[in-house]
Protein backbone atom coordinates (compact mmCIF):
# COMPACT_ATOMS: atom_id res chain seq x y z
CA UNK A 1 0.00 0.00 0.00
CA UNK A 2 3.29 3.48 -0.94
CA UNK A 3 1.36 -1.05 0.35
CA UNK A 4 5.44 -0.17 -0.06
CA UNK A 5 4.71 3.23 -0.12
CA UNK A 6 1.00 3.22 -1.14
CA UNK A 7 0.49 -0.37 0.00
CA UNK A 8 -0.01 -0.30 3.68
CA UNK A 9 0.19 1.57 6.38
CA UNK A 10 1.86 -0.29 9.65
CA UNK A 11 3.42 -2.94 7.58
CA UNK A 12 6.68 -3.57 8.09
CA UNK A 13 9.13 -3.88 4.91
CA UNK A 14 10.29 -7.49 4.84
CA UNK A 15 5.60 -7.56 4.09
CA UNK A 16 6.07 -5.63 1.23
CA UNK A 17 5.99 -8.26 -0.99
CA UNK A 18 2.85 -10.35 -1.70
CA UNK A 19 1.50 -11.84 1.42
CA UNK A 20 -0.45 -15.07 0.28
CA UNK A 21 -3.97 -15.67 2.43
CA UNK A 22 -3.84 -18.27 5.01
CA UNK A 23 -5.03 -21.73 4.97
CA UNK A 24 -8.47 -21.39 7.34
CA UNK A 25 -10.83 -24.06 8.66
CA UNK A 26 -14.46 -23.89 7.79
CA UNK A 27 -15.31 -20.61 8.79
CA UNK A 28 -17.61 -19.33 11.57
CA UNK A 29 -20.98 -19.27 11.83
CA UNK A 30 -22.13 -15.59 9.69
CA UNK A 31 -19.08 -15.82 7.44
CA UNK A 32 -19.06 -13.47 4.77
CA UNK A 33 -21.56 -10.99 6.92
CA UNK A 34 -18.65 -8.02 7.87
CA UNK A 35 -18.81 -5.49 6.40
CA UNK A 36 -15.83 -2.90 6.34
CA UNK A 37 -17.12 0.24 7.53
CA UNK A 38 -14.94 3.43 7.51
CA UNK A 39 -12.93 4.60 10.14
CA UNK A 40 -13.61 7.67 11.99
CA UNK A 41 -13.23 7.84 15.29
CA UNK A 42 -13.48 5.01 18.27
CA UNK A 43 -12.15 5.73 22.05
CA UNK A 44 -11.29 9.29 21.31
CA UNK A 45 -8.51 8.43 18.96
CA UNK A 46 -9.32 9.69 15.03
CA UNK A 47 -8.93 8.09 11.84
CA UNK A 48 -5.95 11.23 11.28
CA UNK A 49 -4.30 10.07 14.82
CA UNK A 50 -4.39 6.68 13.48
CA UNK A 51 -2.85 7.17 10.06
CA UNK A 52 0.21 9.05 11.75
CA UNK A 53 0.51 6.62 14.20
CA UNK A 54 0.90 4.13 10.94
CA UNK A 55 3.36 6.35 8.57
CA UNK A 56 5.44 7.42 11.65
CA UNK A 57 7.56 4.23 12.15
CA UNK A 58 8.33 4.36 7.74
CA UNK A 59 10.54 7.52 9.31
CA UNK A 60 11.41 6.99 12.78
CA UNK A 61 12.06 2.83 12.23
CA UNK A 62 10.78 1.99 15.13
CA UNK A 63 9.33 -1.39 15.92
CA UNK A 64 6.05 -2.17 15.57
CA UNK A 65 3.63 -4.58 17.44
CA UNK A 66 2.40 -7.15 15.09
CA UNK A 67 -1.15 -6.92 17.07
CA UNK A 68 -1.26 -2.77 17.76
CA UNK A 69 -3.71 -2.08 20.78
CA UNK A 70 -5.09 1.70 20.79
CA UNK A 71 -7.81 3.44 23.16
CA UNK A 72 -7.19 1.33 25.74
CA UNK A 73 -7.97 -1.66 24.00
CA UNK A 74 -11.32 -0.48 22.40
CA UNK A 75 -9.12 -0.89 19.12
CA UNK A 76 -6.81 -3.68 17.05
CA UNK A 77 -4.40 -2.31 14.39
CA UNK A 78 -2.96 -5.34 13.12
CA UNK A 79 0.03 -5.73 10.68
CA UNK A 80 -0.72 -8.27 7.48
CA UNK A 81 0.56 -11.89 8.11
CA UNK A 82 -0.83 -11.71 11.82
CA UNK A 83 -3.35 -13.27 14.10
CA UNK A 84 -4.13 -11.57 16.80
CA UNK A 85 -6.34 -12.30 19.62
CA UNK A 86 -9.53 -9.23 20.72
CA UNK A 87 -12.38 -9.71 23.24
CA UNK A 88 -15.91 -9.13 21.83
CA UNK A 89 -16.60 -5.78 20.91
CA UNK A 90 -13.11 -4.44 19.45
CA UNK A 91 -12.70 -2.91 16.74
CA UNK A 92 -10.71 -4.10 14.05
CA UNK A 93 -8.74 -1.49 11.90
CA UNK A 94 -8.47 -2.84 8.21
CA UNK A 95 -4.84 -1.52 6.75
CA UNK A 96 -5.72 0.29 3.54
CA UNK A 97 -3.56 1.83 0.90
CA UNK A 98 -1.54 5.06 1.98
CA UNK A 99 0.49 7.69 0.86
CA UNK A 100 3.05 10.42 2.70
CA UNK A 101 4.96 12.84 1.00
CA UNK A 102 7.71 15.07 2.94
CA UNK A 103 10.32 17.63 3.33
CA UNK A 104 12.80 14.77 3.08
CA UNK A 105 12.60 12.76 0.68
CA UNK A 106 12.96 12.32 -3.51
CA UNK A 107 10.37 13.49 -5.89
CA UNK A 108 7.88 12.16 -6.49
CA UNK A 109 7.51 12.03 -2.93
CA UNK A 110 8.90 15.69 -2.14
CA UNK A 111 6.98 18.59 -0.99
CA UNK A 112 8.51 21.58 1.26
CA UNK A 113 4.79 23.45 2.51
CA UNK A 114 1.83 21.50 4.06
CA UNK A 115 -0.12 22.37 0.56
CA UNK A 116 2.29 21.01 -1.33
CA UNK A 117 2.50 17.70 0.86
CA UNK A 118 -0.83 17.37 0.53
CA UNK A 119 -1.58 17.74 -3.24
CA UNK A 120 1.49 15.18 -3.23
CA UNK A 121 -0.12 12.64 -1.46
CA UNK A 122 -3.14 13.09 -3.34
CA UNK A 123 -1.58 12.86 -6.48
CA UNK A 124 0.63 10.08 -5.80
CA UNK A 125 -2.40 8.07 -4.13
CA UNK A 126 -4.86 8.81 -7.35
CA UNK A 127 -2.97 9.09 -10.13
CA UNK A 128 -2.79 6.05 -12.95
CA UNK A 129 -0.09 4.78 -11.67
CA UNK A 130 -1.49 5.00 -7.56
CA UNK A 131 -4.13 2.73 -6.24
CA UNK A 132 -6.68 1.35 -8.71
CA UNK A 133 -7.97 -1.28 -6.80
CA UNK A 134 -8.91 -2.37 -2.98
CA UNK A 135 -10.84 -5.07 -2.39
CA UNK A 136 -12.36 -6.38 0.96
CA UNK A 137 -13.18 -9.95 1.85
CA UNK A 138 -14.28 -10.85 5.56
CA UNK A 139 -14.27 -14.83 6.59
CA UNK A 140 -14.51 -15.94 2.41
CA UNK A 141 -17.68 -13.83 1.82
CA UNK A 142 -17.85 -11.98 -1.33
CA UNK A 143 -15.15 -8.99 -1.81
CA UNK A 144 -16.22 -5.26 -0.67
CA UNK A 145 -15.00 -3.04 -3.27
CA UNK A 146 -13.67 0.07 -0.89
CA UNK A 147 -11.97 2.28 -2.99
CA UNK A 148 -13.95 5.29 -1.96
CA UNK A 149 -13.11 8.34 -0.57
CA UNK A 150 -15.64 7.42 2.54
CA UNK A 151 -12.86 5.73 3.57
CA UNK A 152 -10.52 8.42 3.08
CA UNK A 153 -8.73 10.49 5.49
CA UNK A 154 -6.16 13.01 4.63
CA UNK A 155 -3.46 14.54 7.97
CA UNK A 156 -2.76 17.85 8.81
CA UNK A 157 1.07 18.81 8.45
CA UNK A 158 3.06 16.75 11.10
CA UNK A 159 6.32 16.30 12.69
CA UNK A 160 8.88 13.31 12.69
CA UNK A 161 12.34 13.38 13.55
CA UNK A 162 13.71 11.25 10.71
CA UNK A 163 16.07 8.56 12.10
CA UNK A 164 18.88 7.35 10.17
CA UNK A 165 18.81 3.85 7.55
CA UNK A 166 14.26 4.75 7.85
CA UNK A 167 12.48 2.74 5.21
CA UNK A 168 11.42 6.21 3.48
CA UNK A 169 14.68 6.93 2.92
CA UNK A 170 14.37 10.19 4.32
CA UNK A 171 17.00 12.59 4.77
CA UNK A 172 17.85 12.20 9.10
CA UNK A 173 16.34 14.89 11.33
CA UNK A 174 13.41 16.84 11.55
CA UNK A 175 10.49 16.68 9.10
CA UNK A 176 7.63 17.64 7.82
CA UNK A 177 4.68 14.61 6.44
CA UNK A 178 1.04 14.83 5.63
CA UNK A 179 0.07 11.76 4.31
CA UNK A 180 -3.17 10.29 2.96
CA UNK A 181 -4.81 7.28 3.30
CA UNK A 182 -7.82 4.85 3.32
CA UNK A 183 -8.81 3.15 6.58
CA UNK A 184 -11.43 1.12 7.19
CA UNK A 185 -12.62 -0.88 10.80
CA UNK A 186 -14.79 -4.12 11.63
CA UNK A 187 -17.34 -3.98 14.32
CA UNK A 188 -19.08 -6.45 15.98
CA UNK A 189 -17.48 -9.52 15.30
CA UNK A 190 -18.62 -12.59 17.08
CA UNK A 191 -16.83 -15.38 19.21
CA UNK A 192 -15.03 -17.50 16.78
CA UNK A 193 -11.67 -16.81 14.53
CA UNK A 194 -12.70 -14.43 11.46
CA UNK A 195 -10.01 -13.86 9.05
CA UNK A 196 -9.76 -10.87 6.11
CA UNK A 197 -8.39 -10.54 3.20
CA UNK A 198 -7.35 -7.15 1.21
CA UNK A 199 -6.62 -7.24 -2.28
CA UNK A 200 -4.79 -4.25 -4.08
CA UNK A 201 -3.34 -3.44 -7.36
CA UNK A 202 -1.18 -0.22 -6.67
CA UNK A 203 2.34 1.13 -8.63
CA UNK A 204 1.40 -1.41 -11.20
CA UNK A 205 1.77 -4.16 -8.69
CA UNK A 206 -0.36 -6.47 -7.31
CA UNK A 207 -0.98 -7.08 -3.04
CA UNK A 208 -2.87 -9.68 -1.25
CA UNK A 209 -2.59 -9.20 2.25
CA UNK A 210 -4.41 -11.46 4.75
CA UNK A 211 -4.88 -11.30 8.35
CA UNK A 212 -6.84 -13.60 11.50
CA UNK A 213 -8.41 -12.57 14.55
CA UNK A 214 -9.78 -14.84 17.05
CA UNK A 215 -12.49 -13.24 19.30
CA UNK A 216 -12.10 -14.53 22.87
CA UNK A 217 -14.55 -13.56 25.63
CA UNK A 218 -12.44 -12.15 28.41
CA UNK A 219 -8.84 -11.41 26.24
CA UNK A 220 -6.83 -8.13 25.99
CA UNK A 221 -5.35 -8.39 22.45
Amino acid sequence: MRYGRCVAVLVSLAALSVILPAAQADPPAGAGAGKVAPFTSVGGVSAEEVLIASFTPFYTGEPVDPCTSLADGKILFPQPGSTCTVKPGTKVIVPLPGVSCSDAELDPFFAQTAAGQRACALANLRGPEGVVEVMVSVDGGPPQNVLSDRFLTITDQFDVLSQPGNPFGATPGPTTVVAAGYIGVLRGLPPGSHTFVVSAFNFGAPFTGSWTINVVPGAGH
